[in-house]
C-alpha cells in the first residue's frame, strides 16, 4: 500500500512553499521520488542550503519567495512553471507562530500572522489551481494546526495564531468544494506541537505545558508530520479534509 503511495510521486512535479522544519522534512522525503521539485522560501540562506542538498536523480530548483506579496507569488509561479512545467503537488508549509500574551496583541502582530498564515496560502492556492485546472488533476496540501480547532492544544499560544489556522482550514474546505469538479484535491494537515526550530526557541514553561497535553509526553517529529503529509496528498480519497496529528494535544477542552 505505501509503495503505491510513493509511486504517485514518481515522474511528478512537486512544489514546496516554506522550508522550515516540516517543509524541509517533506523535501527530504519526496525528493528521491519526484521528477522535479520546486522550492520557495523567504529565507535566502535556508533556500540555498536546501538547493545544495539536491538528490542527483531529481531536478531541484527554487527562488526566494515572499508569500505576503501576491506579485512575488505570481512571479515565483511563472518562473517555476517555465522550468518544471505545471505542478502536480503543492505543499504550503509557510507559517509564523504567535506566543505573545493576548493582551499584547497589536495590529502589526495580527497583520503579520494573517499575511503569512492565511493570505499567502490563498495567493499560492489561486496560482496553483489555475495551472492544475487545464490538466484536470492536482493535489494541494496546506499546513494548518490542531490549535485551529482546540484551544487546549494552543496552550501559551496567542489566539491570533489559532484564528489564522482555523481560517486556513475553512479556506481548504471551500476550495476543495469548488475545485473537485476539475480533479483537484485540497486538504489541510493539522499537527500538534512539533519539534522544529520554531518550537525550540520557546521558553521552558512552554515545553512543560506541551508535554502535559501530549499522549506520550513528547512532541511530533518533523519526519512524522512529513510522512502523513505525503500520504494524504497522494491518496485519492482525501479532499476537503482537515487531518489532525495532535499526539493527544487535541483532546479535552
Amino acid at each position: 500500500m505505501f509503495e503505491s503511495i510513493a509511486n504517485r510521486y514518481r515522474d511528478r512535479s512537486v512544489w514546496l512553499v516554506g522550508l522550515g522544519g516540516i517543509g524541509s522534512a517533506i523535501l527530504d522525503a519526496v525528493q528521491p521520488l519526484a521528477k522535479s521539485v520546486v522550492l520557495g522560501d523567504a529565507d535566502e540562506k535556508r533556500l540555498a542550503e536546501c538547493l545544495n542538498a539536491a538528490v542527483p536523480a531529481t531536478s531541484l530548483t527554487g527562488a526566494v519567495l515572499d508569500v505576503r506579496s501576491p506579485e512575488s507569488v505570481a512571479t515565483w509561479f511563472r518562473q517555476a512553471e517555465a522550468v518544471a512545467g505545471p505542478p502536480d503537488f503543492l505543499f504550503y508549509t509557510a507559517g509564523v507562530l504567535n506566543i505573545e500574551p493576548f493582551g499584547q496583541t497589536n495590529p502589526a502582530l495580527w497583520q503579520r500572522a494573517v499575511e503569512i498564515n492565511l493570505n499567502g496560502a490563498l495567493y499560492c492556492l489561486l496560482e496553483a489551481q489555475s495551472r492544475m485546472i487545464p490538466q484536470r488533476s492536482g493535489s494541494i496540501l496546506m499546513l494548518a494546526s490542531i490549535s485551529g480547532t482546540k484551544a487546549r492544544s494552543g496552550t501559551r499560544v496567542n489566539p491570533v495564531y489559532n484564528t489564522t489556522k482555523a481560517g486556513l482550514v475553512a479556506l481548504v474546505n471551500g476550495a476543495a468544494m469548488q475545485l473537485r469538479r476539475h480533479g483537484i484535491r485540497v486538504n489541510a494537515l493539522s499537527p500538534g506541537p512539533t519539534a522544529t526550530a520554531m518550537m525550540q526557541v520557546q521558553p521552558p514553561e512552554v515545553h512543560q505545558a506541551v508535554g502535559e497535553i501530549m499522549l506520550d509526553g513528547r512532541q511530533n517529529s518533523a519526519l512524522e508530520v512529513a510522512q502523513v503529509a505525503l500520504f494524504v496528498a497522494a491518496h485519492g480519497r482525501f479532499t476537503g479534509e482537515d487531518i489532525p496529528l495532535g499526539g493527544g494535544a487535541g483532546l479535552g477542552g
